[in-house]
């Protein structure tokens, strides 16, 4: 049932990049799995499948954290500051909604709310104790939306708006051989496979801490400290779709004949988690710029909940402060894997399970 369930798998993450799904190795893989388990009962995969998914999601994470961007910080720290008080007030308010209202439990109200990445965001959803399949198919769906509604939107707005974008100064830092470096091997498939195994080391120290969503958040701290150490830490992007393909049949492995009954249910909670999230972009992007150090199509571009490259992309397109917008994107991700879950398991420790 372990090589039928990953078939399944593969067979469902290719039809859905066929068809153009957003994520598609993920949601396919869900999707499969899913398929299999509502029709046999017996999707399986081995228990350390989580904890490893995990670990290796936390090193690609991790690796696109570079000193050069550190070294960028100082310029944005206010603008940085709003966001993040503005996302946590966001969750704060957003899963309360999910929990008073459409009475979801209060471990996949406030997960929901949260606004990190869809394969990230499923994966921790079993250790709150959240509905990895509700969890899943709402990120999904506000992933699709950052990506079919948001461009327009700020496009939009940038014609009514105008638009001071300043001069980024691009920051050089000198990387000098440390002695990580010297005992590095050369071989190119060795070094990917030391960084993979420093961040499944960093997800299972993360995991015994006992910190929510411990193991994605050792891995991510373990690989940037070693990267900012060790000039060869790398993995190719594209060993990201085989993560995306197991994170996705994890999530596919809990769905069962009584989840898919009740998909209807989530249409309004769908539309109503869309039009907070434009709310909110709308609202923490005129706070930004009361710090003088963004300007306002930036900062919608920043808090658009959505791919920092894919952001930074579309926003160079409008002539928005791409390498920016690119920072504050990933200091935000880094932040939902590190911070929001704290703040997610302090939350529904006070309202209950």
């Amino acid at each position: 049932m372990i090589l039928v369930t990953i078939v399944a798998a593969v067979v469902g993450s290719l039809i859905a990049k066929a068809v153009k799904m957003p994520v598609p190795f993920m949601i396919g893989a869900m999707i499969g799995v899913a398929l299999l388990n509502v029709l046999t009962a017996k999707a399986y995969l081995p228990a350390n499948t989580k904890v490893i998914t995990q670990s290796l999601t936390g090193v690609f994470i991790g690796l696109t954290l570079k000193k050069s961007d550190l070294a960028k910080l100082k310029d944005l720290i206010k603008p940085l500051m709003v966001m993040m008080f503005g996302f946590m007030l966001f969750t704060l308010i957003l899963g309360s909604l999910f929990y008073y209202v459409f009475k979801f439990d209060a471990p996949t109200s406030f997960l929901i709310a949260i606004p990190g990445g869809v394969t990230e965001i499923a994966l921790i959803a079993p250790e709150f104790g959240a509905d990895g399949a509700v969890v899943s198919f709402l990120q999904t769906f506000r992933l699709f939306s950052v990506y079919l509604f948001f461009p327009a939107i700020i496009k939009a707005v940038s014609k009514r708006v105008e638009t001071q974008q300043e001069e980024t100064e691009e920051v050089v830092v000198e990387n000098r051989e440390t002695f990580i470096d010297r005992i590095m091997p050369k071989n190119e498939f060795l070094q990917q496979l030391i960084t993979a195994i420093i961040g499944v080391i960093g997800g299972y120290l993360g995991k015994i801490s006992g910190f929510p969503a411990g193991t994605l958040a050792g891995s991510l701290i373990l690989v940037i400290l070693f990267q900012f150490n060790c000039m060869s830490a790398h993995l190719e992007r594209k060993y990201k779709k085989y993560v995306q393909i197991f994170a996705g049949a994890l999530v596919g492995s809990s769905i069962t004949k009584d989840t898919i009954l009740h998909l209807y249910e989530l249409i309004i909670p769908t539309i109503v988690l869309i039009v907070m999230y434009v709310l909110a972009d709308f609202v923490l992007s005129y706070f930004m710029t009361k710090t003088k150090k963004i300007d306002y199509i930036s900062a919608m571009f920043a808090t658009a909940p959505g791919g920092a490259s894919d952001m930074a992309l579309v926003a160079g397109e409008i002539g928005s402060d791409s390498p920016k917008i690119a920072v504050l994107h990933m200091i935000r991700l880094i932040s939902c894997y590190t911070i929001f879950p704290i703040w997610a398991k302090f939350l529904i420790s006070i309202v209950g399970k």
